[in-house]
């Protein structure tokens, strides 16, 4: 069962009872994320994540550290181009103890000077980590030519000149412009009572003062053209990208669909026709990147050097053969199977519960039942798939970034064969 109170300052508190289970999952959304930053501040959403379990005003990085390991469970966060989340896991019992945890992080980050440079060094050897990963680094590049000059195509980890010069100042005034009630949403799922999590939550969050939210996204409007970033590697890396479906689109489940056609699993066209009859890579696939007001539907492929052009002349052709041509029933059908049992199964992880709990919320501003879900997924047919196959894959559109022993020339040819 879902329940749903919110709070005077306009804080949500969400929840789903699980009376089966042994646990307590528990997520403090934020709705802001790298898109919401400018450029001189680029990270600085990642850096306040990283810094909540760097001490608060009551608790030591130690003291945070050993809670957790006495609490029997698990802790952690993350951010994203559109959100920050803090969330644990741990027995039912000991729910009070996870909440009040959870809060001081979201809440008191103390943000001592010292934490605060040790903490910097560890992000900008993350970004070190992300540069001498190219399978990664590919990704970031992409993101940076699909939507230049927009936030969403800057890096979630930010770049080390921002992060060099980010500091406790510029943090504190982040925060307090940013973390506002009406931007939080609590959601919890497991062996709980509704009302138990509204009072856990409530005292603290709800004391919260209320202020107008700053927030101000522009949607991002990507450029087609290919982009050759030379690097010494034993690998091309490559990655092909249109624009796709929001998160909230009527016709995102034709685009999960389509996806998984195209490169989402091992019997996709791409899967078969670039590994398993020609052996040009080891690594191909396909993945949809959904925001609220934008998407990407894409294709990565790790190549050799000497078959990088004759790979993106393949990839090319099968994202061109799937605007023109139809889908067949038997394709449709083993997609559906695919996405609606990726579906439910990922409903008996209670973090994932958790997560679409909340991501509902932000999306909708409801909950959407899972046979919902599957019901419109169902609905989909080959024509809806193969329409919007036309409209999104057009040749003209397609954006590549190429990273590796590459050059231009023999890539331009295949980009615009």
């Amino acid at each position: 069962m879902i329940e749903k109170t919110v709070l005077a300052n306009g804080v949500r508190v969400l929840t789903e009872r699980l009376p089966q289970a042994f646990s307590v999952t528990m997520g403090l959304w934020v709705e802001v994320g790298s898109r919401d930053e400018d450029p001189p501040r680029s990270g600085i959403s990642h850096f306040i994540e990283h810094m909540a379990f760097k001490g608060t005003e009551r608790r030591s990085p130690l003291d945070i550290a050993r809670e957790i390991d006495r609490l029997g469970g698990q802790a952690n966060a993350f951010t994203s181009k559109e959100n920050t989340c803090f969330h644990a896991r741990a027995l039912a019992a000991r729910l009070s103890e996870l909440s009040d945890l959870l809060i001081d992080l979201l809440l008191h980050p103390a943000y001592h000077p010292e934490e605060l440079e040790r903490e910097r060094q560890v992000i900008l050897q993350e970004i070190s980590y992300q540069e001498d990963t190219p399978d990664d680094l590919v990704h970031v590049l992409f993101g940076q030519n699909f939507w230049p000059g927009h936030p969403l195509g800057r890096p979630v980890l930010g770049s080390t000149e921002s992060v060099a010069h980010i500091d406790r100042r510029t943090i504190l005034h982040y925060q307090r412009q940013h973390y506002q009630p009406e931007g939080l949403v609590i959601s919890a799922v497991g062996n709980l009572e509704h009302q138990q999590v509204v009072d856990l939550v409530g005292e603290a969050l709800g004391s919260l003062p209320m202020a107008p939210r700053s927030r101000q996204r522009s949607a991002a409007q990507s450029r087609p053209g290919l982009h050759v970033v030379p690097r010494p590697l034993e690998q091309v890396h490559m990655v092909l990208g249109h624009q796709a479906p929001s998160a909230v689109d009527p016709e995102r489940f034709a685009a999960a669909l389509l996806n998984l056609i195209l490169g989402g699993n091992m019997s996709s066209r791409l899967f078969q026709e670039v590994r398993e009859k020609r052996g040009l890579a080891y690594s191909v696939y396909s993945f949809l990147s959904a925001y609220s007001d934008s998407g990407a539907l894409g294709v990565y492929l790790g190549v050799a050097p000497n078959r990088a052009a004759e790979a993106l002349r393949v990839a090319r052709g099968e994202v061109e053969r799937l605007a023109v041509g139809p889908v067949s029933d038997q394709e449709l059908a083993d997609a559906k199977e695919n996405l609606t049992g990726s579906i439910l199964l990922s409903a008996e992880n209670p973090e994932t519960r958790m997560s679409r709990l909340a991501r509902n919320e932000i999306n909708f501003g409801k909950d959407i039942p899972l046979e919902e879900v599957v019901s419109q997924v169902e609905e989909v047919s080959a024509d809806d798939v193969s329409r919007l196959a036309a409209q999104l894959l057009t040749p003209g559109e397609l954006s590549a970034t190429i990273l590796g022993a590459a050059t231009a020339d023999d890539l331009t040819r295949e980009m615009g064969a």
